[in-house]
């Protein structure tokens, strides 16, 4: 990330890959076993786009490398930070937040979400999507550019700050913003750089994934280089002072339930760090999308489908120089039951922006991601938000 040491390295874990490259207080306590356990009876829902990778995916918790009493004991004048050495194996691993391995070869976008490319390739021609602004349409000329950019940019050895710089102005669009959200009832993406948004108790809905030992508390500076959340846009006006009743709202009234997390690096350095604190970053607002869905499901009550299970992720992307993983951080459940038992971080690309293949590989990689967020995603939380608010008093479909 932008605001790391550049200096820092290091080596196993989950920054595995190419030249190994790898306000408040979170809670730290114990998971109880009986958490979120509650008898639900069952639906019938048509399972998600990604429920064949759920299927038969085990995950062993690798043990934490051996620790010294140095490393473990904290004292006033040391304390973990997101650039310590042993950040993974004293905040990560006793939360359960790992990278699974996995020996299947890598998708294509669109056999990942299961669906079809858009007319003419044309992202904004979807039904609903066409408000968006952050949609990419890279011209030969403009591919043939990026590639002479950032070979450039290696040559002359710019700092991290530029490599994050032209990949936003190129790859990672803004969309417009408004005094007053318009009321057309579209879905847009906020990009967000650099936003502190800690997790915290208060106000309760946006709180740090819990641990299953004695650890460091989640009190760390994981600012993401670049965000992408939803904005209230899609949200009737008539109740959405009473979002924050559901979920988190950042700012009170701006934006909610973030679904795409980047991280940067210079050419030549290891993309362990970045890898590390993309990954504890986006592990919070997951969390927060499983409370949200749990929440929603004990109105009625309900019981947890595979559907369900499925819509519980969130997707990574880190940029080292010009070379970029993309992966997808998802949600694990306890066996036989639908208490939270971590998450698992699995690589789904892996190239570089130094050929036309790379290039459009990442340009039709974050058009889907983007597809997914402002479709499935946002249809997903404004449907748990709806169930809960009516459960609060307030009739969404009185107003909608």
């Amino acid at each position: 990330m932008a605001n790391s040491d550049d200096n820092i390295r290091g080596g196993g874990g989950l920054g595995r890959g190419r030249g190994r490259r790898g306000r408040g207080r979170g809670r730290g306590g114990q998971v109880d076993a009986g958490q979120h356990g509650s008898k639900k009876r069952k639906r019938n829902v048509p399972q998600d786009e990604s429920e064949d990778e759920l299927a038969g995916a085990e995950v062993t918790v690798p043990q934490s490398a051996a620790l010294t009493v140095n490393d473990t004991v904290q004292t006033e004048t040391s304390k973990v930070t997101a650039q310590s050495p042993h950040f993974e194996n004293l905040v990560l691993r006793p939360r359960k937040i790992v990278e699974e391995i996995r020996a299947k070869s890598h998708k294509n976008p669109h056999s990942h979400f299961e669906t079809a490319p858009p007319p003419g390739g044309f992202y904004w021609s979807i039904e609903d999507l066409g408000v968006a602004q952050i949609w990419l349409s890279l011209s030969d000329d403009q591919v043939e550019a990026i590639i002479e950019q950032y070979q450039v940019m290696k040559n002359r050895w710019v700092c991290e700050p530029e490599y994050a710089s032209f990949a936003m102005e190129t790859f990672f669009r803004s969309q417009r913003r408004f005094l007053q959200a318009p009321a057309d009832r579209k879905w847009r993406a906020e990009r967000m750089i650099q936003l502190f948004a800690p997790p915290t108790e208060d106000p309760p809905n946006w709180i740090a994934p819990p641990s299953f030992e004695e650890c460091s508390e989640f009190e760390f500076d994981l600012r993401p280089d670049c965000s992408y959340w939803l904005s209230l846009a899609g949200f009737n006006a008539e109740y959405r002072s009473e979002l924050m009743n559901a979920l988190y709202v950042h700012d009170e009234d701006w934006i909610i339930c973030p679904y795409f997390t980047i991280a940067f690096k210079k050419h030549g350095q290891s993309s362990r760090q970045a890898t590390l604190q993309a990954c504890a970053a986006a592990s919070v607002p997951l969390y927060n999308r499983y409370l949200l869905k749990q929440k929603a499901l004990e109105v009625e009550p309900e019981e947890w489908t595979d559907s369900d299970r499925a819509q519980m992720k969130h997707y990574i992307l880190t940029f080292v120089g010009s070379q970029y993983d993309i992966w997808v951080l998802r949600a694990r459940f306890s066996k036989g039951s639908s208490t939270w038992d971590g998450c698992s971080m699995v690589n789904i690309c892996m190239s570089a922006c130094t050929s036309t293949l790379g290039v459009r590989k990442l340009e039709s990689w974050i058009n889907e991601i983007h597809r997914w967020g402002l479709s499935r995603h946002a249809a997903g939380c404004q449907a748990d938000v709806k169930k809960i608010l009516n459960n609060n008093e307030v009739d969404p479909s009185l107003i909608d």
